[in-house]
């Protein structure tokens, strides 16, 4: 699987590391994505409705979904502690020392570390704290676009970027979930998750720079 720093977003490779750069500026530029592919889509303070499937499901992805969505509203992802808003990048460099990169993308207003050994790249502003937290968790490989749609109702967000649809939807008042899927073609029309991030809007915003920040 391979990280990549900002989304489109994403990686394409999926046994490969992270690489930083790979996505970032698409994703980044999200409010005006380069095509839209769902044009009838609901008003953007829509939440996760749908109510989610049970754990006790036989299929293990329905499961993994509640956990995405519940930790998605308190700024986190699966397998990790560090939180988007809560957290600054020291935080991290204190328990899994210094990433093994470092990026600045302007597009997507602000820096990215990578931690291929923990498949997790963070997003962090000037003042070091974490607005994004995304996870290339090989779990992610049992959940496909269809169940994704079944579990968390129409997105608020869709876009194509190069080969990868992103979706979008909010979760709480604070977050917002983007997931990264390589695009659907005939021959493999409900594919697999590649990677997924939450975004904490706010910690994009640079107001001394009059600068709204990013959207999605």
């Amino acid at each position: 699987m391979t990280f990549t720093v900002i989304f489109t977003v994403g990686c394409s490779a999926q046994s490969n590391p992270p690489q930083p750069n790979s996505g970032l500026q698409e994703q980044s530029l999200s409010s005006e994505p380069q095509s839209q592919n769902n044009p009838e889509q609901p008003a953007p303070d829509s939440q996760i409705t749908n109510p989610p499937s049970s754990p006790n499901q036989t299929d293990p992805s329905q499961a993994l979904l509640v956990s995405i969505r519940q930790l998605a509203e308190k700024g986190k992802v699966i397998n990790s502690d560090f939180a988007a808003k809560l957290t600054v990048i020291e935080d991290v460099e204190k328990k899994w020392g210094k990433p093994d990169s470092v990026d600045w993308v302007a597009a997507a207003k602000g820096n990215y570390a990578t931690y291929a050994d923990h498949a997790m790249v963070f997003g962090f502003n000037k003042g070091s704290q974490i607005f994004e937290v995304r996870s290339f968790d090989k779990q992610l490989q049992k959940i496909t676009l269809s169940k994704v749609k079944n579990s968390f109702g129409t997105p608020v967000y869709t876009a194509t970027v190069g080969e990868e649809d992103i979706i979008g939807y909010t979760a709480g008042e604070e977050f917002k979930i983007l997931l990264v899927f390589p695009k659907a073609t005939s021959t493999n029309p409900d594919p697999a998750l590649d990677h997924y991030s939450v975004l904490y809007p706010q910690g994009t915003v640079n107001s001394m720079a009059n600068d709204p920040g990013r959207q999605w």
